[in-house]
């Protein structure tokens, strides 16, 4: 189904204008980008109650969107939920133990309880993914919360003349449905590298992260707000945004309960998570006693990353903004 006659890029979009409008409008957009991480967190978190054996499974699912790459197979979003069972030849444990920084045992491991679950099937050196394991990660609210932050991204694209017309949501949506296996590789392959990334350096798991992140979210939440109302001018992204959200930081803050409510992890799973956070100056307490970013050489560290990540954000955007110039032609 094409998208909508007139909403379509007409030239290439490069990775550089990309960057260049999510840093020179930082604040303007970034918050749909975490709302995305977010939700796409909580719900895998939700999924499974184990963001390991989650990222084992979209490892095997991007894995199967390569092979049908590379046989020229594209199946759109309700062609590929109605595929019974997906056979991955290739598979190799101590690369998926590689890939998301967890070791072999463990790969195995959790591997045997999603045998367990009838998500997957061995076969001697194949895996064979079950049509549940898809049903499982059927991904309709990050499609739509992607398309969002696109178009939005596209809407700054035009402002600085890089593009002609903003692309919608809705014509997101339908392209990234409509292509479906191919697009949305683009976006778990950036979600692996990028979360596992972070666990790698800074945090000890994917629960960690999203307690963090949950953490950054929330006075992410705080500065817009702050901004809004003091009509501030844009948030420079490398020199500023870090003092600016650091500065809220005894004005607000997440306790243990509504940090498990907020994403689904039992708050003694929490509190553990939340004491090795302390524990590393990544986080501490505020004078109400609860829990905030703290100011420390960690968190700046995590920040020099955040900025890193931009690049990756940015390359993943732009494959997306080019997908919708070629298929809408």
């Amino acid at each position: 189904m094409p998208l909508n006659e007139g909403l379509k890029f007409s030239t290439e979009v490069d990775v550089s204008d990309v960057y260049s409008a999510l840093t020179r409008n930082y604040n303007e957009i970034i918050t749909d980008y975490f709302e995305l991480q977010r939700i796409w967190l909580n719900n895998a978190y939700t999924t499974f109650k184990d963001l390991d054996k989650y990222f084992i499974l979209m490892s095997l699912v991007s894995k199967t969107f390569n092979s049908y790459s590379e046989y020229f197979i594209k199946y759109d979003f309700d062609q590929f939920y109605n595929v019974r069972e997906t056979e991955i030849k290739k598979f190799n444990i101590v690369h998926i133990a590689k890939e998301l920084n967890i070791s072999k045992e463990t790969a195995r491991r959790k591997l045997l309880e999603l045998e367990k679950m009838g998500i997957i099937k061995k076969n001697k050196k194949a895996i064979i993914i079950n049509r549940n394991a898809y049903n499982l990660q059927k991904p309709v609210t990050s499609i739509h919360l992607i398309s969002k932050f696109l178009s939005n991204l596209s809407k700054l694209l035009k402002r600085s003349n890089i593009v002609k017309q903003q692309i919608s949501s809705v014509d997101f949506e339908l392209l990234i449905k409509s292509n479906y296996t191919h697009c949305w590789n683009y976006f778990l392959k950036f979600q692996i590298d990028m979360c596992t990334n972070f666990k790698r350096n800074f945090f000890s798991d994917y629960e960690t992260l999203q307690i963090w992140a949950m953490i950054v979210y929330n006075q992410n939440l705080a500065l817009n707000k702050k901004i809004k109302n003091e009509h501030k001018n844009k948030i420079d992204t490398e020199k500023n945004y870090l003092s600016e959200i650091l500065s809220l930081t005894e004005l607000l803050g997440l306790n243990a309960m509504t940090i498990s409510d907020l994403t689904g992890i039992p708050r003694p799973t929490v509190i553990r998570k939340l004491n090795f956070l302390v524990k590393n100056r990544f986080i501490k307490k505020n004078k109400s006693g609860l829990y905030i970013l703290s100011d420390s050489e960690k968190v700046q560290e995590v920040d020099k990353y955040r900025l890193e990540n931009l690049n990756k954000l940015s390359e993943m955007s732009c494959k997306l903004f080019n997908a919708a110039r070629i298929y809408s032609n």
